[in-house]
Order: structure tokens, then C-alpha cells, then sequence
């Protein structure tokens, strides 16, 4: 894990806590931890490694911060968790193999690669319109464009071994690494690599309209997929404070969420004139301070407000001028 924990050192703020990294990386489901992976560009290594424990984490990251050179850069995504990678990459397996086995005549019952409902709901939707509108070509020209996209962006890919379909079994990543030579963390790493090139490219809904379907959002937490829905029906943060019996701060903490991950993205309805505030070019030259030292330098700011421009920033959904 030498690249990965590399990364993690070299973009962890220096006054945090060793804990709260392993936090992230075990995907501690806490709005703390979402903000910290967030606003550090850990987001998509986020639940990366959920079972590993403390004292392993200890030793790579001691390790990490040591002259040791990493092998290669691990490039992370802003915007999606590690497991909105994987959830992703395994509708595109699903669609695949889907695809594959009924263009071939077989109409028995396949072994799916995945059994997660939510992945298979989502497939199901997209290969009914693709098979309603004849894309089938399509969306094997946008699988090949991609994967040859993902070769350029990275010098080689990995996560094509994993793709399967009629008479083509995939292959285990103890297979993919003999083939390859490769240790299996080095693999994993790579993989991660493979993943995020893949999301950067199929967010690009008009050079893959079929394959960008695929994206599976990170999952939210129950009470704040019960703000959410009070959002959507027009209540305010308030009011849904109130309906809740909790504090506004709560309604906030389910809000950052929210625009973490990729639900809500209309900023300005929530920061309304402080999106032109100086804090946005003070940030993007000081973005390593304590939250504490930005509201005192902006007192007028609310810490909501504080985060959930930094969120913005850290996401590339709020642009700075400088």
C-alpha cells in the first residue's frame, strides 16, 4: 500500500489526527469523517480499506512519511466515494455480461456478478432502453472508447480482466496479478487508478450518454436520506429541524452531506450572496487552516457556511477566480 498511504500523507492537513485518516479509510460513517475525506481530496478513498486494523494502519502510514519514493502517483476523484467507484464499476460488469449473454441467444438464467438490488434496478432500467432504442452498438462503442481512454490516461489498464460475459469467464486479482507480475496491494492501487479514470470519464454525459447511467451516487445516511426528502418537497432547513426535534446544526450536517456526495449541487440557495465572499480566494491560498481560523478571519461566515464552500471547492463544483 506504499503508493496509497503516500498519497494519504502528502494531503493530509497537518493538524489532524492520525485517527481521523483511519476514519476515512475505514469509512467511519460520521459527518466528520465525509468533510475530512472531502476537504482533504480523500474522498474516493473513502471505505477503500474497511477491514484493516489500527496497528496495520499505523505501520503503513509511519512508513509512509519516510523518503521512501512511491511507485506511481494514485490519482483520487472528488466527487465520488470508493465505494460509488466500485458500485459504479460493477453496474458496467453487470451491464456487460447482460448484454453479452442475451446477444448470444442465452436466455437461461446467468450467475450475475453482482447481487446488489440497487445495482440490479439500475442495469435493469438501462438495458430495457437500450434494447427499446437498438443501442446495443452504442453502448459497445462507448465500452471500447472508454477503456481505450483509460490505457491513455494511465499507460496500461487492469479492471478490463474483471469484465465478463458468453463463454468468457472474468479473473480473480490473484490471476490478474501472475499475469501481470504485480504484488496484489500494488494491483489494488492500480485499480483505484483505473476506477477514477473511469468515473472522470464517464461523468461526461455527451461522450457517453449510456454509460454515464452507471453512476451510482455514494449512499447516504438514514437521517439524512430523511432530510433529503424533506428538501425535495420544498421545507426549509428549519422547519425540517423542527420536525426532526433536533438542532439546525444536525439539518446542516445532513446538508454538507448532501452536496458531498453529489445530491444537491444548487449552492447558492444555501449560501446566497457569502458565494461571492473574499473567503473563496482567501481559501484557495491558505487551504490547509483550521476551521476555527477561517471564522475568525470571517466572523460574518457561518461554520456551515465555511464548510460548505470548501466542500464546493474541494468538489470542482465552485470555481474560484484568482
Amino acid at each position: 500500500m506504499q503508493n496509497l498511504f503516500h498519497y494519504i500523507h502528502n494531503h493530509t492537513h497537518y493538524y489532524k489526527t492520525e485517527k481521523s485518516i483511519y476514519n476515512i479509510i475505514i469509512g467511519k460513517k460520521s459527518h466528520q469523517t465525509f468533510f475530512d475525506a472531502c476537504s482533504q481530496q480523500l474522498l474516493s478513498l473513502y471505505h477503500s480499506l474497511p477491514n484493516l486494523k489500527y496497528p496495520s494502519f499505523e505501520r503503513y502510514y509511519a512508513s509512509s512519511g519516510t523518503d521512501n519514493e512511491s511507485q506511481f502517483t494514485l490519482i483520487t476523484h472528488p466527487r465520488f466515494t470508493f465505494d460509488s467507484l466500485i458500485n459504479t464499476f460493477q453496474a458496467l460488469q453487470l451491464l456487460t455480461q447482460t448484454i453479452s449473454q442475451l446477444n448470444n441467444n442465452n436466455n437461461s438464467h446467468f450467475i450475475p456478478v453482482t447481487q446488489q438490488q440497487v445495482i440490479h434496478q439500475r442495469v435493469k432500467s438501462i438495458y430495457k432502453h437500450i434494447k427499446s432504442e437498438q443501442q446495443e452498438q452504442t453502448f459497445i462503442d462507448e465500452l471500447y472508447n472508454v477503456f481505450e481512454k483509460i490505457k491513455v490516461l494511465n499507460n496500461e489498464t487492469y479492471i478490463h480482466y474483471y469484465l465478463q460475459g458468453f463463454e468468457d469467464s472474468m479473473y480473480t486479482r490473484q490471476q490478474v496479478s501472475l499475469i501481470e507480475g504485480l504484488s496484489q496491494e500494488t494491483l489494488f492501487e492500480l485499480e483505484i487508478n483505473d476506477l477514477v479514470a473511469l468515473m472522470y470519464e464517464i461523468e461526461n454525459e455527451q461522450n457517453y450518454p449510456i454509460l454515464n447511467q452507471l453512476i451510482i451516487l455514494p449512499s447516504l445516511l438514514q437521517k439524512t436520506d430523511l432530510t433529503y426528502d424533506g428538501l425535495k418537497k420544498g421545507y426549509t432547513m428549519q422547519a425540517l429541524a423542527n420536525q426532526q426535534q433536533v438542532k439546525i446544526n444536525t439539518i446542516e450536517d445532513h446538508v454538507l452531506e448532501l452536496f458531498i456526495k453529489g445530491y444537491i449541487t444548487d449552492y447558492q440557495t444555501f449560501l446566497n450572496d457569502n458565494l461571492n465572499s473574499t473567503f473563496l480566494t482567501y481559501y484557495m491560498s491558505n487551504r490547509s487552516e483550521r476551521l476555527r481560523n477561517y471564522k475568525e478571519k470571517f466572523p460574518e461566515l457561518s461554520y456551515f457556511t465555511i464548510k460548505l464552500i470548501i466542500a464546493g471547492i474541494e468538489r470542482g463544483d465552485i470555481h474560484v477566480n484568482r
